[in-house]
């Protein structure tokens, strides 16, 4: 259970030291999750909103002295990297991201339309990606760091039906546990939040506000050096996105698993060794 009680709370100022950026890039800021987040932490930092529907966001924080307001599409590479650069090129530092943006493409694994395959994929997670590998560089440079990618428990579950979807964010997964094992030793911070079941353009019916996520954010966006990185929360939770198994991946053993077939792997991949060790002796020259 993550209660923050032990690393202080975000909204501590003693927890954030004088030198911390104080601007937060939030992309899929027009509505849902997005919006909540950005109206959450406009009392605290610069936001830099960005999401396709600038005049949702008007609607919303166009007020707002702390919200500056991008039009972006992340389904445009081109146009995410151009974005990233912008940003760059005039910003004296950006030392937190939320990667919420996403987009859900439902249909059986039968239907699914390359396109909409593509779009879940560059939307949900190679954009993320991108904004990665432009901000990481500087965070690395200034020995700080906070990035949350916005995911789902879809590729745990495996909805039938949602397989773009959850196969995107499960490249997600993978992508941020993979920058999160790079960047560690850099008071970098990457992890994975799960908003929960809460309303949003793709789910109106859920049972709770958006604003259920925040703690768990403001604990991930902490300054403190004891933060997590590679991990996936949820609502206060802390998830596995790995089992605890006794595996050997590199020398293929393993302790503690139903066996189907290991004799025989075991004995085909002998039968092949020998077979090569004896061409091996073969072809030895004389």
């Amino acid at each position: 259970m993550v209660t923050g009680e032990a690393t202080g709370s975000l909204g501590d100022a003693d927890r954030q030291p004088s030198d911390a950026p104080r601007t937060v890039v939030v992309t899929g800021a027009s509505s849902g999750v997005g919006r909540s987040i950005v109206e959450h932490l406009a009392g605290r930092f610069r936001v830099i909103a960005a999401a396709r529907r600038i005049d949702r966001m008007e609607q919303s924080f166009g007020a707002d002295p702390n919200v500056e307001i991008h039009g972006l599409d992340l389904e445009d590479h081109a146009a995410v990297r151009q974005f990233c650069d912008a940003l760059l090129s005039r910003e004296e530092a950006i030392g937190f991201v939320v990667n919420n943006a996403g987009i859900n493409r439902p249909g059986g694994i039968l239907e699914i339309e390359d396109q909409a395959l593509r779009a879940s994929i560059q939307v949900n997670a190679l954009a993320p990606l991108t904004i990665m590998q432009a901000f990481l560089p500087d965070m690395t440079r200034r020995g700080f760091g906070r990035i949350v990618n916005v995911t789902s428990g879809a590729p745990l579950n495996c909805f039938a039906g949602f397989g773009a979807y959850s196969g995107s964010k499960a490249l997600l997964n993978a992508l941020t546990v993979t920058a999160a094992r790079e960047f560690e030793g850099a008071n970098i911070r990457i992890n994975l939040m799960s908003p929960g079941p809460v309303r949003s353009e793709m789910a109106p019916e859920a049972p709770m506000a958006p604003e259920a996520c925040h703690p768990t954010l403001d604990y991930l966006m902490q300054s403190d050096p004891g933060v997590p990185t590679g991990r996936f929360f949820w609502l206060g939770y802390e998830v596995p996105l790995v089992p605890a198994l006794a595996i050997d991946w590199l020398n293929g053993r393993a302790s503690g698993l139903e066996q189907v077939a290991v004799d025989r792997c075991r004995s085909v991949a002998q039968e092949v060794d020998d077979r090569t060790g004896e061409d091996r002796e073969d072809h030895r020259p004389a």
